[in-house]
């Protein structure tokens, strides 16, 4: 599956941002350490030349991520994109992708659509990666969503599919999720795998 959405992502991902402009690449991306369009797209070019070449030490920290953005500063949008598919044809040689790779990817798919103005996600990409992901989070979570039921905690949450999706990666504030319709108790904490934004971020 997550082969599958890799793929689809980055070609999603070049169609989105292969025809930018300047002004359109130096957009900051929120929550994505105030990088632009232009560094989101370095960054998915560089985990993946990682990838390929074992170039793993550190990851995911900030460090490792900060060095594909510092590398491909002056790299033009359209050879990142080729590197990319170059890079990304290797990985689905590979025995087993990381998961990881994929579900970074359809993050920041959504991250460049929000901020570039594009229409939302489409549903057939995330929703696969919400069944697959909620159970596994919130182990001691019922997750009530219009997709049906998720797992089978005591605690039980409701909340629209793609916020709880969203949020996973950090990109709903703390605020936003204790506006979540909650049973008691709301572990919060248990929902992202990555930092919250600080700010509530609307989409």
């Amino acid at each position: 599956m997550f082969e599958e959405i890799y793929r689809e992502a980055r070609q999603r991902i070049v169609g989105l941002t292969m025809g930018l402009g300047p002004d359109e690449l130096a957009r900051t991306v929120p929550a994505c350490p105030e990088w632009t369009v232009h560094q989101v797209v370095a960054h998915l070019s560089g985990e993946a030349s990682d990838l390929v070449s074992g170039r793993m030490e550190g990851a995911p920290s900030d460090e490792w991520t900060a060095r594909h953005v510092a590398e491909r500063s002056g790299v033009p949008v359209p050879e990142l994109l080729e590197q990319w598919n170059t890079f990304g044809d290797e990985i689905a040689e590979m025995e087993r992708m990381p998961y990881q790779f994929a579900l970074d990817a359809l993050t920041h798919e959504a991250d460049l659509r929000a901020t570039l103005g594009r229409e939302r996600l489409p549903d057939t990409a995330w929703q696969p990666t919400l069944v697959w992901l909620a159970p596994r989070r919130l182990k001691n979570v019922t997750v009530k969503t219009e997709l049906g039921v998720l797992g089978d905690g005591p605690i039980t949450l409701e909340v629209d599919g793609y916020e709880l999706w969203r949020a996973f990666f950090g990109r709903r504030s703390r605020r936003q999720m204790e506006s979540w319709t909650w049973s008691d108790p709301s572990p919060i904490d248990d929902v992202p795998v990555f930092p919250v934004t600080r700010t509530d971020l609307m989409e």
